[in-house]
C-alpha cells in the first residue's frame, strides 16, 4: 500500500511549521507508525548543485544518487514523469507516513498553519483538511486544532487518515482510510507488525449474560452443580485470552503479560456483567484478546448453566478503552 502523504502549509515564512513536525514525528513513531518527513517544492537543493560528485553521478545516469555516512545517508533521483513526493512516495510505499514541510500547491491533503502574530488569514488552498493555530476566533467549518497540541494533531491524523471510517467518504483527500488487513490485491492478510515499536499496549472489554431471576441467585449461592460458575469462567477467560491468536485468523499470536478478570451480578436486571483486562509489552494491541476473554467467559457461564436456563442471552460485547500503539488511548463515551 502507498503511504499517505501529508502537506503542512502557511501563509508566511516563520509559521512553526518544522517545530511542528519536530514534535509530530517522534508521537507518531510512539503509536508505532513509520514516517518520513520531506521538504517541499524546493527549486533546487545544495546535495544536487551542479558539479557536485552527487550532480555527476546522477547526471552519468544512475537512477538514484546520493551520499552515505557512517551514521546514514541522502538519496537524491529524477523524478521522470511524476513530481518529487510522489516519485519519493514510490521509493517509500513501506512507511505508514510522509509528512511534506510546504508546497501549497501539491495535490495531497493539507494541514494548515494560522498564527495570531502575523497578522495572517487561513489562505485554504485545495485538499485543506484542517487548520493548527494559537488563534481562538478563526472562522471555518474544518476543525482547527490547537498549534500546540501535538497529541490532539497526532489523533487527528490517525482518525482521518489511518482508521477505516464509514463517515469520512471518498475522494483523493480520503485517499488512505483503509482497513489493513487487506492487502493492495483485496486479499486477506495478517499485517506485518515487525517494524512498529515496542510499546505498553492494554485493552479492557465488556460485555453481559442476561439470564432468570432464579439462575442468577443459583450461581451466586454456589448452587450450580457443575461448580463455581465464576471460577471456571474466570479459567476460561484466561485460556480464551492466550488462544485468540489460534481462534481469530488474522490475529497474532501474542506474549501476554497479564490478564484480569471481573464479574458483576446486577440482580435488577438479573445479568452478569463481565470485563477483561488484558496487558502486554509488544508491537501490536490486545483488543481482540480482551473480546475473546469476554466471550469465552459468558459462554462458559452458559455452557455452566444451560441445565436450569437455556433462555439465557449473551450480549453488548463490547471494547471500553485501549492504550499504547499507533492509535494511542481510546475510551468509550457510553460504558
Amino acid at each position: 500500500m502507498k503511504p499517505i502523504i501529508i502537506n503542512f502549509v502557511a501563509a508566511q515564512s516563520e509559521t512553526g511549521k518544522t517545530t511542528v513536525l519536530e514534535k509530530l514525528i517522534p508521537e507518531l513513531i510512539n503509536r508505532g507508525l513509520r514516517v518520513a518527513a520531506l521538504k517541499g517544492n524546493l527549486r533546487h537543493y545544495d546535495l544536487d548543485t551542479p558539479g557536485k560528485d552527487s550532480w555527476r553521478l546522477a547526471r552519468a545516469g544512475a537512477e538514484i544518487a546520493g551520499l552515505t555516512t557512517p551514521e546514514g545517508y541522502m538519496l537524491i533521483g529524477s523524478a521522470g514523469h511524476q513530481e518529487g513526493t510522489a516519485a519519493a512516495a514510490e521509493l517509500l510505499r513501506d512507511f505508514d507516513l510522509i509528512l511534506v514541510e510546504g508546497n501549497k500547491e501539491s495535490p495531497y491533503p493539507k494541514i494548515e498553519l494560522v498564527r495570531g502574530n502575523t497578522g495572517g488569514e487561513p489562505v485554504m488552498p485545495g485538499h485543506t483538511v484542517a487548520f493548527l493555530s494559537d488563534r481562538d476566533d478563526l472562522k471555518t467549518d474544518l476543525p482547527v486544532l490547537k498549534i500546540d497540541d501535538i497529541t490532539a494533531l497526532a489523533d487527528f491524523i490517525e482518525q482521518r487518515f489511518l482508521v477505516q471510517n464509514s463517515d469520512n467518504g471518498a475522494g483523493e483527500e480520503n485517499q488512505t482510510a483503509r482497513f489493513t488487513h487487506f492487502d493492495g490485491d483485496g486479499r486477506p492478510r495478517m499485517v506485518d507488525v515487525s517494524s512498529k515499536k515496542t510499546t505498553l499496549r492494554e485493552a479492557y472489554a465488556r460485555g453481559e449474560i442476561v439470564m432468570a431471576p432464579s439462575t442468577l441467585t443459583r450461581i451466586t449461592a454456589g448452587q450450580i452443580t457443575k461448580g463455581d460458575v465464576f471460577s471456571v469462567a474466570q479459567v476460561a477467560a484466561v485460556m480464551a485470552v492466550k488462544e485468540t491468536g489460534r481462534l481469530i485468523p488474522m490475529a497474532h499470536p501474542l506474549g501476554i503479560s497479564g490478564v484480569e478478570v471481573d464479574f458483576r451480578p446486577v440482580e435488577k436486571e438479573s445479568k452478569v456483567e463481565i470485563g477483561v483486562k488484558v496487558r502486554l509489552t509488544g508491537q501490536t494491541g490486545v483488543e481482540m484478546e480482551a473480546l475473546t476473554g469476554v466471550s469465552v467467559a459468558a459462554l462458559t457461564i452458559y455452557d455452566m448453566c444451560k441445565a436450569v436456563d437455556r433462555n439465557m442471552v449473551i450480549q453488548n460485547i463490547r471494547l471500553i478503552e485501549k492504550k499504547g500503539g499507533r492509535s494511542g488511548h481510546y475510551r468509550r463515551e457510553q460504558l
